[in-house]
């Protein structure tokens, strides 16, 4: 089993929405904490995160030829939100019929921590979910711009409640 797991931004100049936190930041927190699960179970997990990008299109191209041309399983991009300073809460977005039920095996878990439920959502306008060949997710844990959610998010319960949701949804 082979996960692609896409830790979001963090290559200049993709870096993510800044408010209260850090999106790049907290990313690759969960995602860093998420790669050492996941092993736990013998998922080989592929990162997807290119070095060097000129443009945040060239950042996404990368992503996916990665998991594209290593044949992954599954893509999941972890992110975290950002709109107005009232929005508030959890959603994931996917486009196929199987990534629609990880997204909602994971958004179970995630609000379980109190997040508010934003439910699953059609990534069709999502170039890492329409360009992969596998079923694929983007998990918007949490806004970065709502005092509400900051005051939730711990990196370490965000990286567990994905990790459960994905094992869940593998009965592993």
């Amino acid at each position: 089993m082979k996960i692609a797991l896409d830790i979001g931004h963090n290559c200049y100049p993709d870096l993510g929405a800044v408010a209260i936190g850090y999106e790049c930041d907290m990313n690759l927190n969960v995602g860093t904490l998420l790669t050492k699960k996941l092993a736990t179970k013998g998922i080989i997990v592929i990162l997807t995160k290119p070095r060097t990008a000129k443009s945040v299109g060239l950042s996404l191209k990368k992503r996916v030829t990665t998991a594209n041309d290593l044949n992954c399983d599954y893509f999941v991009s972890i992110h975290h939100n950002a709109f107005n300073g009232t929005a508030h809460g959890s959603e994931v977005y996917a486009v196929s019929p199987t990534g629609s039920k990880l997204a909602q095996n994971i958004l179970d878990q995630i609000i379980n921590l109190g997040f508010y439920n934003r439910g699953v959502k059609n990534g069709r306008h999502l170039y890492v979910l329409t360009s992969t060949n596998m079923p694929a997710v983007l998990v918007e844990g949490c806004f970065v711009d709502s005092q509400k959610d900051m005051a939730l998010w711990d990196p370490e319960k965000m990286a567990d409640a994905i990790f459960t949701g994905i094992c869940n949804f593998l009965d592993i």
